[in-house]
């Protein structure tokens, strides 16, 4: 063999390691991307008008969720799987509610709740079931709508009061999550309790599964000992989202009958994601420290004995 046909092999056998190099990289890239970009469970159509654009209508997110949507009647059978084929109402959804609660009911298309997020991603609440105390429940849905259709990537259940929830998108890493927050200390008088709630929905597998609930504002008014009345009790907390784990930082203060601070405590809790899909903390609540009954406060001295008059006698 040659110089040069030497030559000519080892630049194919360069060329050949470059190749592979190059596959290797692209695969990484794309198992990247498969991480980071969720994988859909439902594709719906759209349509287009006549400039070519696909509008969304509040029915469309009705069918994309739920296939047994009539927009027609404006009706829902409950009976019906969603559209990755699971069961989209359960029992619990139905217990307590007002008006119907199986076969085919009445909903108004607009009873759906649509939240806007980044990359033109969409939390969808289709309110389906109401209830005395004002909360209604039903699908909850992570959906985006693209040219011509719109893709489901994962279907939960929420309950709460449209009037005061608001929904978000948070990052753990390469995983979605979906964020509730019910505000009920948003408007609350003075002298009233109230509680904030927090629900964070974990994307896994094509679900919304509930991970983590917890307040985030509770206010209570319950006796402290040694001050007269009752004191304002308050836990506020702030969840922050790391890669594998939500830290949560806690802190409950204790207000006299005059706004005077009496005590203040903090407290970092940990949730850390398990193979379940739940998010679990290392810590219980401060506020479970407020809700062990308080001690009574010791006795006063018993006052001293009272003293004779000097030289003084009983008869």
């Amino acid at each position: 063999m040659n110089r040069a046909h030497v030559r000519v092999v080892a630049l194919g056998l360069v060329g050949v390691n470059v190749a592979c190099a190059s596959a290797v990289e692209s695969s990484k890239l794309e198992d990247k991307a498969r991480r980071t970009v969720p994988v859909p469970v439902c594709v719906q159509p759209l349509q287009r008008n006549t400039s070519g654009v696909s509008n969304v209508v509040p029915a469309d997110y009705w069918k994309m969720v739920l296939p047994s949507y009539d927009a027609g009647s404006s009706t829902v059978d409950t009976s019906a799987p969603d559209c990755a084929g699971r069961q989209a109402f359960s029992e619990s959804d139905r217990l307590n509610a007002e008006g119907p609660r199986t076969g085919s009911i009445p909903v108004p298309a607009d009873n759906a709740v649509v939240t806007t997020g980044p990359d033109n991603f969409r939390v969808v609440w289709l309110r389906t079931y109401k209830y005395g105390d004002g909360s209604w429940s039903g699908p909850l849905a992570l959906m985006r709508a693209r040219e011509g259709y719109a893709e489901v990537y994962g279907t939960g259940t929420y309950h709460g009061r449209p009037s005061s929830t608001r929904f978000a998108l948070e990052r753990m890493g390469s995983r979605i999550l979906v964020t509730a927050t019910d505000q009920g200390c948003g408007q609350v008088k003075p002298g009233q309790s109230c509680e904030t709630d927090f629900d964070a929905y974990l994307l896994r597998g094509g679900q919304l599964a509930r991970a983590a609930s917890f307040p985030l504002d509770r206010i209570d008014y319950r006796p402290f000992g040694g001050l007269p009345g009752v004191a304002k009790y308050r836990l506020t907390a702030a969840p922050v989202f790391q890669a594998r784990a939500m830290r949560v930082i806690e802190q409950v203060t204790v207000e006299d009958a005059n706004q005077g601070m009496v005590r203040k405590s903090d407290l970092e809790r940990v949730f850390s994601l398990g193979r379940d899909g739940s998010l679990k903390a290392n810590a219980p609540s401060l506020w479970s420290e407020v809700e062990k009954p308080s001690a009574a406060p010791p006795p006063p001295p018993p006052p001293p004995p009272a003293k004779g008059r000097s030289g003084a006698t009983s008869r």
